[in-house]
């Protein structure tokens, strides 16, 4: 799925230097082409297309994972995650990573939905059922570049869908700064390149400022 790998894990930090790593996702913007758009992974099950409600919920749920997430209901926003992803991040943890980011970014600018890739029991998967992995693209008041992607899973067709994985990667702007102070924006734009890579249909080269 463009390279998204299925887990459990609720983040994997992909730390590099000088404030640049990685961090729960926050924020949300929608677009109709998203819901319209359908893209299969390989290994779904043949045949198989989510339905318009699936499409339309999978958005939803993620607006509301994001927005619940941005205006600090850390709570809500924990309920919305998977039983494996919650044993595998306590809520204290949780709490505490997302509130150490909204400090650090400060108010959201910006986030685009690049994209969502969908499966249906996929061989790669932990559990049966059905994935909706979606890329997104932020930019924040003090983060220019970060990107990421969540995955949702639905256990049957009449089941809500979960946040099942979360991951992003960002550079601040105070780190970017003293990257291309200290080194060059050659080395700023390396190291950005590094991290984003991680980021399945985000451009790179997006950020203009930082």
């Amino acid at each position: 799925m463009s390279g998204v790998r299925w887990c459990h894990a609720a983040l994997i930090a992909a730390a590099m230097s000088a404030g640049v790593g990685a961090a729960v996702a926050q924020g949300t913007g929608t677009s109709s082409s998203l819901s319209s758009e359908i893209n299969i992974r390989s290994d779904s099950e043949p045949g198989w297309l989510p339905s318009e409600d699936q499409r339309r919920d999978a958005i939803k749920s993620a607006a509301d994972f994001f927005s619940r997430l941005d205006s600090g209901r850390y709570d809500g926003a924990y309920a919305m995650m998977s039983e494996p992803n919650r044993r595998a991040l306590p809520l204290q943890q949780f709490v505490r990573e997302n509130q150490e980011f909204r400090y650090r970014a400060g108010p959201l600018k910006q986030r685009t939905l690049l994209k969502i890739t969908w499966a249906k029991d996929p061989a790669a998967a932990p559990i049966r059922g059905v994935y909706a992995a979606i890329d997104i693209a932020s930019q924040y008041a003090n983060i220019d570049r970060h990107c990421g992607f969540v995955v949702l899973y639905q256990k049957s067709p009449g089941d809500g869908f979960e946040v099942m994985r979360q991951e992003s990667n960002f550079i601040d702007n105070s780190s970017a700064q003293k990257i291309e102070r200290q080194r060059s924006r050659a080395e700023l734009d390396k190291a950005w390149a590094t991290l984003a890579a991680n980021c399945p249909n985000y451009d790179a080269k997006l950020p203009k400022s930082g």
